[in-house]
């Protein structure tokens, strides 16, 4: 087959959203429409009460169907904006966790209102609680760290960034092996648009503590986005063991591991795509096992894996030179 170049720009924009998702605040919109709600959710862990980023949260209809899906940000904030009169619970769910419900709540009209608020708390499982444990008595943060960090906290709720910047600061001069507040002032130069100030950041966080998830996606992204695949790799593997029903972020590791000439890692991690949910979306791992086993005697290999890419995308800018890989393999 022949270059793939436009094949791994494609991925580089495939993966954004999974970001800008993460990313996303909480802090509630200025006001309603007669009738519309704006639904904020804030999660926490049962064991210590501390902020949950990085849980898929889903807006579901107590009589089946999801209205919407967001993802938790560093501080444990997800919000609903523009929710339409009726009956909804909330779904928190996540790899480390029970999935959890809220009660079911009413929005719009004369029982619901213009702003609702969810608070809820989530289980760890017993293996995520005791490692969680580990690290609580391996990591004493002194007080003072606390407070600051909390108030940062408050801030971001506001949106008050230069503020809440100050406190997570503060939190670090006070402790500088505080991750937790490393990866919260990641997320506050993000909306400072210091691009550079959060690599330093979530960098530092994942130096202290390896399992930041938020600064692990963060920086997987940033990595691979600018094609520069070795830096994402560890990132993206942390990231997607965190996620592990994320299509886009195995076909993100799939594409920097086959990039980094790691085909076999490649062709395990691109073949557990088609299993996912919105796999389809994805298609494109199915060329990923193609590249990676080019060359290698697997011919027929290969022309399945571009039969099933034009199943699932037709119509996509790279079909016609799938096409002509495909006839040229059956012509042999």
């Amino acid at each position: 087959m022949r270059s793939s170049h436009l094949w791994f720009w494609t991925l580089a924009v495939a993966f954004l959203p999974a970001a800008s998702a993460a990313q996303q605040t909480t802090t509630m919109s200025g006001g309603s429409a007669a009738g519309i709600t704006t639904v904020s959710v804030r999660v926490t862990y049962q064991q210590n009460h501390r902020p949950a980023a990085g849980l898929r949260v889903e807006l579901d209809s107590p009589l089946g169907g999801m209205a919407s899906i967001r993802t938790t940000d560093g501080n444990g904030g997800a919000t609903f904006d523009g929710v339409g009169s009726g009956r909804y619970q909330v779904q928190v769910s996540g790899p480390d966790i029970e999935t959890t419900k809220s009660d079911i709540f009413e929005t719009g009209g004369t029982n619901g209102g213009p702003y609702i608020t969810e608070r809820i708390e989530v289980r760890l499982t017993e293996k995520a609680a005791a490692n969680a444990a580990g690290r609580a008595l391996a990591v004493v943060i002194p007080e003072a760290a606390q407070q600051e960090f909390n108030l940062g906290s408050k801030e971001m709720d506001k949106k008050n960034w230069e503020e809440a910047k100050v406190h997570f600061q503060k939190a670090i001069t006070a402790f500088p092996k505080y991750a937790d507040a490393f990866s919260s002032l990641g997320l506050v130069e993000i909306q400072l648009k210091d691009g550079k100030g959060a690599v330093e950041a979530f960098r530092s966080a994942t130096q202290i503590d390896p399992t930041q998830q938020q600064a692990n996606l963060y920086l997987g992204q940033f990595y691979y986005g600018n094609t520069q695949y070795k830096e994402a790799e560890p990132y993206l593997l942390r990231a997607a063991a965190d996620q592990p029903k994320s299509a886009q972020l195995l076909t993100a590791l799939a594409n920097a591991e086959l990039q980094n000439g790691e085909a076999d890692l490649a062709v395990t991690n691109a073949r557990k795509v088609p299993s996912l949910p919105d796999h389809k979306q994805f298609a494109i791992s199915h060329l990923i096992v193609a590249q990676a086993l080019t060359g290698k005697g697997h011919d027929d290999e290969i022309a399945k894996e571009c039969e099933e890419y034009l199943k699932e995308a037709p119509d996509s800018s790279l079909a016609p030179r799938v096409k002509d890989t495909l006839a040229k393999l059956k012509s042999k």
